[in-house]
């Protein structure tokens, strides 16, 4: 739930448009982010009225590692949600060792997505993240 906080709050209080040359890398698809930005950009106007994009706008303008214990459930929501254009491979060790390590890229290659969405995230997006690219 973490990982959701400091989403949220890096989306409400503006820093992605005040600071928008920082390039900011989110841990585990940001958490449950993907799942509630359809329903944050419908209660923004309440909840966070004073965000100067609305959140799902500001949320694809960050980036967020795939580190997902091989939930492929998790990986489509962030690829519909934020685009696979933000993703990059993460892979969450040492915290998550043996089997589950070596999951880390086949459960991508297992998802099902377009093979450039899937070589993005494997490789090119973290190129562009890290201005290689």
């Amino acid at each position: 739930m973490e990982d959701t906080v400091v989403a949220a709050q890096l989306i409400t209080r503006g820093f992605i448009t005040r600071y928008p040359r920082v390039r900011i890398l989110n841990s585990h698809f940001g958490g449950a982010l993907p799942m509630l930005l359809e329903r944050w950009d419908n209660l923004a106007h309440f909840e966070a009225p004073d965000a100067p994009l609305p959140p799902s706008e500001a949320a694809r303008r960050m980036w967020y590692d795939t580190v997902a214990h091989s939930s492929q459930a998790a990986l489509r929501a962030a690829v519909q949600a934020v685009g696979a254009d933000r993703l990059v491979l993460g892979s969450d060790f040492p915290s998550q060792g043996d089997e589950h390590y070596l999951d880390t890229v086949a459960y991508i290659e297992r998802a099902g997505l377009d093979a450039e969405d899937t070589q993005g995230i494997l490789a090119g997006n973290a190129e562009a993240l890290l201005g290689l690219a």
